[in-house]
């Protein structure tokens, strides 16, 4: 289970990085992975897994919206893609 959760991190990390450098990404990834993230961060909203997951949701709808600074898609990247590895290897 903890596997298949850092692959849901890595999966909102290249999202990041594709809005970031401007590659056109499925409506559906857009709409898919920061639900499930959200849900994801809902099971445990006051650990700081779950408040970054909570960042990053958020820094991905905004992108949607708005055009958001490079360094700060870059560092949402970075981060959420730091935990989808560790989650990974434990």
């Amino acid at each position: 289970m903890v596997k298949a959760l850092g692959i849901l991190d890595l999966l909102a990390a290249l999202i990041l990085l594709s809005i970031a450098f401007n590659v056109k990404i499925p409506i559906a990834a857009l709409i898919v992975i920061p639900i499930c993230l959200f849900f994801k961060a809902c099971i445990s909203i006051f650990d700081i897994g779950g408040i970054t997951d909570m960042g990053i949701v958020i820094l991905i709808v905004l992108s949607i919206f708005i055009s958001l600074p490079l360094w700060v898609l870059f560092i949402g990247a970075a981060v959420i893609g730091l935990k989808g590895i560790i989650s990974l290897f434990t």
